[in-house]
């Protein structure tokens, strides 16, 4: 399989279950892209994994930072 472009990224997400908290789950949250790696992050709320997936996908498919060139790992 042929990758069409230099701009990729992973978000792994690891969810679980915990009884007795009030969102009931726990959420690990791994990034990489373009700028590289991000420290992992935590959440207990439904709303912050959403966020945080929403935020990683907007970097990864914003094209006005990745000018031909300046991205990637020759740029």
């Amino acid at each position: 399989m042929e990758i069409p472009s230099e701009r990729t990224g992973v978000l792994i997400l690891r969810v679980w279950v915990e009884d007795g908290r009030a969102d009931g789950f726990r959420a690990r949250i791994v990034r990489t892209g373009s700028r590289g790696q991000a420290p992992p992050s935590a959440a207990s709320a439904v709303d912050d994994v959403l966020t945080a997936v929403r935020t990683w996908l907007d970097q990864l498919l914003e094209t006005d930072r990745c000018e031909p060139g300046k991205c990637g790992p020759d740029g």
